[in-house]
């Protein structure tokens, strides 16, 4: 069980280098950053199942369907959180992020119908309760209207209840596909929406409705040799967080390693405060420790059953 926790630990910080990376690239097309972070991980977990013997096994399937569910929801959720980036610092698209395991439960409730007690029912209303207070530095209105950091709430919201999708159609698909088909349509398919919106912004006519908007999606070419460098570590890191990530659900419970997520803000502050000059503010703390108590009573109910 430790082995399997020592790799949740391990992909948390992984992932959080990769964040950091988008955040402090996050002028480029939201596009180019889904495309380089999907298919170098694509590279990578192909790779990965290679060595283990399970190419091109691993990918057969007959749930094209449920996969392209769950890889629209995912790559919805990595598109807007790297649009996010650019309105709120790192540590409050991440903060929001942890609301995904609240919204899992209200999902369950009413797709899958599951019976959910109290004692999940108050961690939900406490979780949204600390996003609240994290984003309500950020609500309000702009001169032109809405203003930057609520634009980004929306949109890192959004990517929240986008995860929850995912998560849900992906424990569904796990009951009988194998985990690398899951993960590998997932990156093929965002890595194709991403060059897709690529298209569409070299293709749009400026004189069509959204022109400006739709430009500014066209690919834009890194403008130094270590911006290359960062997008394709970026998309690796991504590939070798997934690869550890699935690595710890090996050899430990799933309930067990989901108490770990939140050891990404750790990692978080600290490669925001020292590579981006970010520090998180006194809302944005005091809403993450309320999602984060929120969220472990949601698994503590869920694994001991009390409460329900």
């Amino acid at each position: 069980m430790l082995a399997g926790v020592a790799y949740k630990i391990a992909s948390t910080f992984v992932f959080a280098c990769m964040m950091a990376i988008m955040k402090g690239l996050s002028f480029y097309p939201v596009g180019e950053l889904v495309a380089f972070r999907s298919f170098f991980a694509l590279i990578v977990l192909a790779i990965w199942l290679w060595r283990r013997g399970e190419f091109p096994g691993a990918l057969r399937t007959r749930r094209i369907g449920g996969h392209l569910l769950r890889s629209l929801a995912g790559t919805g959720s990595m598109a807007l959180n790297f649009a996010a980036f650019a309105f709120l610092p790192l540590a409050d698209v991440t903060v929001v992020g942890y609301a995904a395991p609240l919204i899992i439960v209200i999902l369950a409730a009413i797709w899958l119908g599951e019976r959910v007690g109290p004692g999940r029912w108050f961690g939900v209303a406490l979780g949204f309760c600390g996003v609240l207070v994290m984003l309500w530095e950020h609500l309000g209105t702009g001169d032109q209207g809405f203003s930057r950091g609520a634009i980004g709430a929306c949109m890192a919201l959004t990517a929240a209840f986008c995860v929850a999708v995912a998560m849900i159609q992906t424990s569904r698909l796990v009951q009988s596909e194998h985990m690398g088909a899951v993960v590998f349509y997932f990156q093929f398919t965002a890595g194709c929406v991403g060059l897709l919106l690529l298209l569409l912004g070299a293709l749009w006519p400026p004189s069509w409705p959204l022109g400006s908007a739709m430009a500014s999606l066209a690919w834009t070419t890194p403008i130094e040799p270590s911006h290359w460098a960062l997008l394709i570590a970026a998309g690796l890191f991504g590939g070798i967080g997934q690869i550890l990530m699935t690595r710890g659900f090996m050899l430990a419970d799933a309930s067990i390693l989901a108490c770990f997520d939140y050891v990404s803000m750790i990692w978080i502050i600290a490669l925001g405060a020292v590579f981006l000059g970010e520090f998180p503010s006194l809302s944005v703390l005091l809403g993450a420790a309320i999602i984060t108590i929120a969220g472990l009573l949601v698994i503590w109910s869920e694994k001991t059953k009390k409460f329900l």
